[in-house]
């Protein structure tokens, strides 16, 4: 692949027809080209500066004129598409805004007197800044949504590149962004990258070789599915499970699938292009028509690369629930989870057991101690609770702890959580401030007060494979976003939080979501 290629065509002499005499010629001697070079395109120049050697000295500079070519190799083949010029004097300065993927790359020496030409020939990889990164999802001043992308390549910088999303319906109000990695890429495909506003949800051009992303009009996902019963259209997308898994983006179960909407839950096997879904899991017999509302989380091993068994939760009954069938792609109905007297000594799966009645406020699989997930519940006495339990065939309930409100005084102002799943710990935002809580040593530190109201918070396992990592987002009018990461440490006697000071990103956007991607298609 890395061959140089030398086109010389050349003869030391020229004929002089009126005396038969031969005169000699110039010969150009082209240098200082590499045989590959490996370049961000979309972000990058091609800068080359090539040494020209005369192999008569007298030859004058404007002599010589330069053309440099570019070819695309397709595939592995060496079949290349037609030569673009990109260059046409000596140095090279090319800022690179071509789609990504192996080039030839041809530096052309033409003397105008002799009308000889001299070639030198080189490889360019032109790489896609997209392949890895965390997408930036939110608003812009004007209230329209726009992404920007932290490109995390190897052996490259770390860089922000803005304005991705070229948003040509104008949609607004960002709340959470969703890529799936999708198991098979197939452009066919609409579940892979979903952004979800407040009026609805929109598939989104998921390819790293587009230098813009723009939302898919004529996908929608009503359009996948075929239900018998009537459902709320047109239908919002919330969520899709299981989540690409890991810093490789590995697909979990990637022939399964839960599509989350606002109203409803559906199953499917993703071996089917396009895949389909049929009739809504979250009612109570596989004949029944009546839906319960369903909370927006699906439980289950985060620590796990595959996926047997899954939990809901049912809003309308409150209770938490599972399905009629391990394989949830081809369940058809929902479950209450029973509690027996044995699993009672926790916590009820049953939340009108209660007096008052507890809802959920939020849920989370997280990646240490076993894969707990967690759910945060309240009550109409304003009091909170943190369940911990495995998902399982049997499910175990490790824990119920209550938050002590004399003790984290600000927690029923929060508006964002994460659980640290390696200890007891829960964080928490407060307006511009970051705090941490552990329920059972009854201990609250503020971890800092940014200045800037705190948007987004989340665990990041996925980035590097660990469960201590976190990321946080704030905004403020004058600072715009800023999106900082962070690790917990794991010591059960203290709570102790480091900034990554390098990973601290500059956005213009007020920042909803931030979702990780490791994938080169």
């Amino acid at each position: 692949m890395y061959m140089m290629a030398m086109l010389t065509g050349l003869v030391s002499c020229v004929e002089d027809k009126g005396t038969y005499v031969l005169s000699p010629i110039n010969e150009v001697t082209i240098s200082g080209i590499e045989e590959v070079y490996n370049k961000i395109t979309y972000s990058e120049t091609l800068n080359i500066i090539p040494k020209i050697e005369n192999s008569m000295p007298e030859v004058d500079e404007s002599q010589l004129s330069y053309q440099w070519f570019l070819n695309q190799i397709i595939s592995n083949t060496e079949e290349a598409e037609e030569q673009i010029i990109i260059g046409s004097e000596k140095i090279l300065n090319y800022t690179l805004d071509i789609t990504p993927g192996l080039y030839r790359l041809y530096c052309q020496v033409l003397d105008k007197t002799t009308g000889l030409k001299w070639s030198q020939t080189a490889y360019l990889n032109a790489m896609s800044p997209f392949t890895r990164g965390f997408y930036l999802f939110g608003d812009k001043e004007d209230g329209t949504c726009d992404i920007d992308f932290v490109s995390m390549l190897n052996e490259r910088d770390t860089t922000v590149i803005e304005n991705l999303f070229t948003n040509s319906l104008n949609i607004k109000g960002a709340q959470n962004l969703v890529f799936t990695g999708s198991y098979d890429y197939n452009p066919d495909n609409s579940m892979a990258l979903w952004a979800v506003t407040e009026s609805g949800s929109y598939s989104l051009e998921f390819s790293s070789s587009l230098p813009k992303l723009d939302i898919r009009q004529d996908i929608s996902a009503d359009n996948f599915i075929y239900p018998t019963i009537d459902i709320i259209r047109p239908v919002k997308v919330m969520d899709l499970h299981p989540h690409a898994y890991g810093s490789n983006n590995s697909n979990i179960c990637a022939n399964r699938r839960i599509l989350m909407t606002e109203n409803e839950f559906f199953g499917t096997s993703i071996y089917n292009d396009p895949e389909a879904y049929g009739n809504p899991t979250n009612r109570y017999s596989a004949s029944s028509s009546e839906l319960y509302k369903p909370a927006p989380y699906m439980f289950y091993p985060g620590n796990s690369t595959y996926i047997n068994y899954v939990i809901f939760y049912d809003k309308t009954n409150e209770c938490f629930v599972n399905l009629n069938s391990s394989t949830y792609s081809s369940a058809t109905y929902s479950k209450k989870l029973a509690d027996t007297e044995s699993s009672n000594t926790s916590f009820y799966f049953d939340q009108t057991k209660y007096s008052p009645v507890r809802t959920l406020v939020y849920g989370e699989n997280g990646y240490g101690n076993g894969g707990r997930s967690y759910a945060l519940m309240t009550d109409a006495n304003g009091k909170y609770y943190v369940y911990a339990f495995k998902v399982a065939g049997t499910p175990t309930k490790d824990y119920g702890r209550e938050i002590d409100q004399t003790i984290a005084t600000n927690f029923a102002q929060s508006s964002h959580y994460a659980f640290f799943s390696m200890q007891t710990v829960i964080l928490y935002s407060v307006g511009s401030q970051l705090w941490a809580y552990d329920y059972t040593r009854k201990d609250v530190k503020m971890i800092e007060d940014f200045g800037s109201e705190i948007t987004y918070l989340a665990m990041d396992f996925n980035s590097n494979d660990t469960p201590t990592d976190f990321i946080i987002a704030t905004y403020s009018p004058s600072e715009k976003g800023i999106v900082r990461k962070f690790t917990i440490v794991d010591d059960q006697n203290k709570i102790e939080v480091t900034p990554h000071e390098k990973e601290v990103w500059k956005t213009n956007l007020r920042v909803a979501k931030v979702e990780y991607r490791n994938s080169s298609v």
